[in-house]
């Protein structure tokens, strides 16, 4: 009798088991059929760096076709301004599903940016913020004459950065990746000057994205700007003369479509915005384009006096020693120094004056 009581009781266990496995899988799978299901590496980082962006501490995520050897290097994917991943944990896996936590590690950059879009104050403890804020103060006060375009607005940022940071390592090495560097200690490598563009755009509230890939083979980072609806690349650390030239800057990258910047750059491009068009390119806006060099000889004459920088694209040269002693013919230069810079469809002539 107890044997059969002990079977029975066996059976009635196992089938309690069976039913919860099965409700609690139709559960957990019902939770993947909702809207917030983040489908793909692409999607989850988009949505990990908009969650920073909204100053979360962590954020749980629902997430298909993600690897979780991808979720290990999320850091890979994610490049914002705003911070970090700090530390992630895998809820429930199953299949092509997974439940994930992540927590951040917030950057000083968020900070600066709370403050001036919505006033937010800065922690009395965040040093570094706090400096980058005068910093932007700064800059605002100095450059920006409202009303501008965010062409305008884009150009005064770029020039800025340029002209006030020199590319290497300031004395705290580890502040030349980072906007500080650029923005207060003004020696940067190129994430500094990426997160330098971004918080400045990002403040004077002008859609930017931060973009890392490769240029030339090495390691890089750059950004992508929207204006009037179309997104641009822009690269400000390969504007940036090494050795530095000080208040000379040159537009080279400014505004360029993908086409244009993958003759030497590289990026995973789904990871990034799409772009295609040139309106806002820096020398279609100031007009500084000709179809070969007779045409330019007739056009760029008219730049000399409004700087020291004589800036144009030529589309067709038969060589890349241009004859540029035309130029002396001008009482206004005495001496110039000249860069020729072929970017596949054109070339980029930079003549710098008086130097």
């Amino acid at each position: 009798m107890k044997k059969r009581h002990f079977i029975l009781k066996g059976i009635i266990t196992a089938l309690v088991l069976i039913v919860l496995f099965y409700t609690g899988r139709w559960a957990f799978f019902n939770i993947f059929h909702r809207q917030d299901v983040v489908d793909g590496m692409v999607a989850l980082r988009t949505n990990v760096m908009h969650s920073m962006e909204d100053g979360n501490d962590s954020d749980i995520f629902y997430v298909k076709n993600v690897k979780i050897k991808d979720i290990s290097d999320i850091n890979k994917y994610v490049d914002s301004a705003f911070g970090s991943v700090d530390t992630y944990r895998v809820l429930v896996s199953s299949g092509d599903y997974l439940a994930i936590q992540l927590s951040f590690d917030r950057s000083e950059n968020y900070y600066v940016i709370r403050k001036v879009l919505f006033e937010e104050e800065i922690p009395s403890d965040k040093k570094k913020a706090l400096a980058m804020y005068d910093s932007y103060i700064e800059f605002y006060k100095t450059c920006i004459k409202e009303p501008m375009s965010d062409f305008d607005k884009e150009k005064a940022a770029h020039d800025y950065l340029i002209k006030n940071c020199v590319y290497g390592f300031p004395e705290e090495q580890q502040d030349a990746y980072d906007a500080y560097g650029v923005l207060v200690s003004h020696k940067a490598v190129c994430d500094g000057y990426a997160e330098a563009f971004f918080m400045l755009m990002t403040c004077l509230d002008i859609p930017c994205d931060i973009v890392v890939g490769t240029a030339d083979g090495d390691l890089h980072a750059w950004n992508q700007i929207e204006l009037d609806g179309e997104w641009y690349n822009i690269d400000l650390t390969w504007d940036d003369a090494v050795p530095d030239m000080g208040e000379y800057v040159k537009h080279t990258y400014f505004n360029l479509t993908d086409d244009t910047l993958a003759e030497n750059h590289t990026w995973e491009r789904e990871f990034y915005r799409t772009c295609t068009d040139t309106d806002m390119n820096y020398y279609v806006k100031t007009f500084a384009v000709f179809d070969d060099f007779e045409a330019y000889k007739k056009g760029i004459t008219k730049q000399i006096g409004r700087s020291d920088v004589l800036e144009a694209i030529v589309y067709y040269m038969d060589t890349d020693r241009p004859d540029l002693s035309f130029l002396y013919d001008s009482s206004a230069i005495k001496k110039l120094k000249y860069l020729v810079e072929d970017m596949g469809e054109y070339y980029v002539i930079i003549v710098y004056v008086n130097t």
